[in-house]
């Protein structure tokens, strides 16, 4: 996977990281927890192919930074036809594929 800078993030990236979380209801994707930092459960936004310069929809999942780590140490939405993928990843694999003009099956 490329190694990307924080200049690769667009200008924008406040609002759209903003924009993801909303569309979630502030909670993680992956175990639903609510944004609580004084908890320890920060929400943040993972680009799930690794490429802070792909914006799509599909490729941003609110995530606390806890799954944040553990999902972008393990896994790439782009290898996900290796393993049956968890439930919170369907959604972002059928919006990649729908926008690649794939099909299912």
């Amino acid at each position: 996977m490329t190694n990307y800078s924080s200049k690769s993030y667009p200008s924008n990236w406040t609002v759209l990281a903003a924009q993801v979380k909303e569309r979630e209801g502030w909670r993680c994707e992956r175990c639903g927890h609510v944004h609580d930092v004084e908890a320890g459960y920060m929400l943040t936004v993972h680009h799930l192919d690794g490429n802070p310069t792909n914006n799509s929809g599909w490729n941003l999942a609110a995530l606390c930074q806890r799954c944040h780590l553990r999902v972008r140490a393990r896994i790439n939405i782009l290898q996900l036809w290796l393993f049956e993928p968890e439930g919170w990843l369907i959604p972002h694999l059928e919006g990649m594929r729908e926008e690649r003009g794939e099909s299912r099956e």
